[in-house]
C-alpha cells in the first residue's frame, strides 16, 4: 500500500498545517471579545482567576507576536481578519 504524506494532502486541498488554523481561530476569537465592552462576560473571562500553568492570554500574546499584530488593532474587524489570516492560502 502506498503512503501519501500529509504535506501532499494539505497542498492539494489548499490547507495549511493544523497549528496555523488553531492560531487563526484563537486570534479571531480574541479580536471578537476585545471589541466587546469591558463588562461583557467574555471580556471578564480574559482576566485570570488563579494561576494555571499557561494562561489563554499568554498564548494569545505569543500568537500576536508571531503574526505581528497588536491588541489595539483588533478594534477594526475587517483589518484584523486580514492580518491574522494564516490558516488557508
Amino acid at each position: 500500500m502506498d503512503r501519501i504524506r500529509n504535506e501532499y494532502i494539505r497542498g492539494t486541498a489548499h490547507v495549511r498545517c493544523f497549528g496555523d488554523k488553531v492560531r487563526e481561530a484563537r486570534l479571531r476569537w480574541f479580536g471578537h471579545v476585545q471589541r466587546r465592552d469591558s463588562e461583557h462576560i467574555g471580556r471578564r473571562m480574559l482576566r485570570p482567576r488563579g494561576r494555571p500553568k499557561r494562561r489563554f492570554m499568554d498564548v494569545v500574546k505569543e500568537d500576536m507576536k508571531l503574526v505581528g499584530v497588536r491588541e489595539e488593532e483588533a478594534e477594526d474587524r475587517v483589518r484584523w481578519r486580514q492580518m491574522i489570516r494564516c490558516g488557508d492560502p
